[in-house]
């Protein structure tokens, strides 16, 4: 638009300047001549100028529609960094970039967008964990993330570029010595396969604890509650007592309250939410449950001091859940076989019966085929939809170890004590995982949870007969739901019910939590909390480097904040002096010519009154 703007403007100028770019041999006298050629001279330098000018206007605006990836090739103030998250599914890279404004604040990061505005993001499978009985190809494996990400990463930032490699849930399972072996090839191989930077530290097994802390980080960092009242001063040199009181201060004055989260996988459940100071490690199981969390680049700085509970429930995931269940059915068949919901089935081997249970955890007349791991003796699991009991079988499962907690209400599942005196009712909570599938795949409520609207949709669709689902599937309904999701969602939606209000004693009515998959428009992955909390000490080596200066100043040169800012200001001007050139010559014109005729009207008059007044 603003090119064409120009293009307006300066054709007329142009044309206005070629006309007095000529001059007429006989019709010109010699002094008009060569005012017209000093005019000339001046409007014809102008004119070139400002098409030069223009063109290089218009080339700056050309580069400055480019996509993020290629404005950021040239700013030499954003730094780069890869987190490799290497679940037991799959490795998936995400690639960040980073600014440091200041070291009062964390650093400023965000995904990198390709040039579709997509973020960077690559995923190989299987998992990192499938490896460990050939670690030597472990490096190959990972090369093609690296080599997929450092296209995006500028050549001279890529041995700048740290990349994290954090291997979780499945390598947890592998034995404490194939999982060394596995990492020190990375650790070896890799450092000869890429130019971006490689250290030994950054490649490593991280708990399902740091999992929920990486988690509360990146969430709390979208929702913008590390974002502090310009009123807060840093701490300068406290006492263990005066920083104590200064964090109190921060966070009842200035502060912004974090929020929690809740993470349901599928081997594995996490929570994480932040501690008032005046609890107790004792009351909440002492260290093994609570984490002191310092985000800022300085120790010093109790601005963006935490203190979190923070735990993860191994063999809680909704997937290790499920075969707890399976478990418990087959136990309760064992025990009532002759019972009256107990009957045979044939499963059409040469007329071998198999026992069938009655399973309120799945939809009505489902049948499914399980085992005994114990034995791989085969049952039959026969739906009847009965939503309630099925949240009652898994309340059982819950609970199993919680024979030292009493009351109840002293402890979440699993044995672990609760924080006294803090009801996560009053707690703003966000749900993700299976949170967020289990209630949006099927019964379409993501988001903002309503308890009664949820158990009456969920207590619905396990009403159903299969028959009656599989039909409303051809019809397209549940059409962000797969055949195992549909399978799976009456067990699964009473799972995280049971646990969300029986396990953490979430209030059904007052509450506040939500389900969520993305917050501001961006997926939540705990790879960004990873780099946050990784590259805490930046702002620091910024600093010492000389990369920023000591106090942020929000004027910055015109130059480097748009070239294109500055050559619109040059053509401006120039026009503005071309214009004025032109404008003095027509002046001129027309004084020369109001002059010529003056002095043939006086000639004339003076003609008249001679022959007037002769004899």
């Amino acid at each position: 638009m603003l090119t064409v703007v120009l293009s307006h403007l300066y054709l007329p100028i142009f044309q206005a300047s070629r006309r007095l770019c000529i001059v007429r041999p006989g019709k010109d006298s010699p002094e008009k001549m060569v005012g017209r050629c000093a005019v000339n001279k001046s409007a014809c330098f102008l004119t070139v100028s400002l098409a030069l000018l223009t063109v290089l206007l218009f080339n700056s605006l050309t580069y400055s529609d480019s996509t993020n990836f290629e404005n950021n090739l040239g700013d030499m103030d954003v730094s780069y960094g890869i987190v490799i998250d290497a679940g037991s599914t799959g490795s998936r890279l995400f690639l960040y970039s980073w600014t440091s404004p200041s070291t009062d604040e964390l650093i400023s990061v965000s995904a990198v967008n390709d040039h579709n505005g997509s973020p960077v993001v690559k995923k190989v499978t299987p998992g990192l964990s499938t490896f460990g009985e050939k670690p030597e190809a472990a490096s190959a494996y990972i090369k093609p993330l690296l080599d997929f990400a450092a296209q995006f990463i500028p050549e001279p930032k890529l041995g700048a570029t740290p990349v994290f490699i954090f291997a979780t849930a499945g390598m947890r399972l592998l034995p404490f010595e194939k999982q060394q072996i596995l990492m020190e090839h990375l650790r070896n191989e890799l450092p000869q396969m890429t130019k971006l930077q490689i250290l030994d530290q950054h490649i490593r097994v991280i708990s399902g604890r740091w999992e929920g802390i990486y988690s509360w980080i990146a969430i709390n960092y979208m929702l913008g509650r590390f974002n502090l009242s310009k009123s807060v001063d840093k701490s300068k040199s406290e006492s263990l007592e005066e920083r104590s009181q200064t964090v109190l201060s921060v966070e009842k004055k200035e502060r912004p309250k974090t929020a929690g989260m809740i993470d349901m996988g599928g081997a594995s459940a996490q929570i994480a939410y932040e501690l008032p100071l005046g609890h107790s490690d004792a009351a909440t199981g002492g260290q093994e449950n609570v984490q002191l969390l310092n985000l800022g680049c300085r120790d010093d700085d109790s601005r963006f001091r935490f203190r979190l509970f923070v735990t993860t429930f191994l063999g809680f995931g909704v997937n290790e859940g499920a075969k707890a269940y399976e478990k418990l059915l087959w136990k309760r068949l064992n025990n009532k076989r002759q019972a009256a919901n107990s009957t045979e089935t044939d499963n059409g081997k040469g007329g071998t019966k198999v026992p069938t249970v009655v399973d309120g955890c799945l939809p009505v007349n489902m049948l499914k085929l399980s085992h005994a791991e114990e034995n791989y003796d085969q049952f039959v699991r026969k739906g009847n939809g009965d939503w309630d009991s099925c949240v009652s079988d898994i309340v059982s499962l819950l609970f199993e170890s919680n024979s030292k907690c009493s009351p109840a209400k002293e402890c979440f599942f699993n044995g672990v004590h609760a924080p006294p005196q803090l009801s996560l009712s009053d707690v703003e909570l966000y749900g993700f995982s299976e949170y967020w599938f289990s209630v949006d795949d099927v019964l379409s409520l993501g988001g903002k949870y309503e308890h009664d609207k949820f158990e009456q949709k969920a207590k619905e669709f396990c009403g159903q007969p299969w028959a009656v689902i599989k039909r409303k599937v051809k019809a397209h309904f549940y059409q962000k739901a797969d055949s195992e999701r549909l399978e799976t969602q009456c067990f699964k939606s009473a799972w995280i019910h049971a646990v969300l209000h029986n396990g953490f004693h979430v209030d059904e009515i007052q509450h506040h939590f939500q389900s969520a998959f993305r917050i501001n428009g961006q997926e939540v992955q705990w790879a960004l909390g990873a780099i946050i909390y990784q590259m805490r000490y930046f702002p620091l080596f910024a600093e010492s480097k000389g990369s920023q200066p000591k106090q942020k100043s929000r004027i910055r040169p015109l130059l480097s904040a748009d070239p294109s800012v500055f050559y619109f200001l040059c053509v401006l001007s120039l026009a503005a002096l071309l214009i004025r050139i032109l404008w003095k010559s027509k002046q001129r014109q027309i004084s020369v010519a109001k002059r010529r005729d003056n002095g043939k009207f006086v000639k004339y008059w003076r003609l008249d009154d001679e022959l007037s007044n002769s004899p």
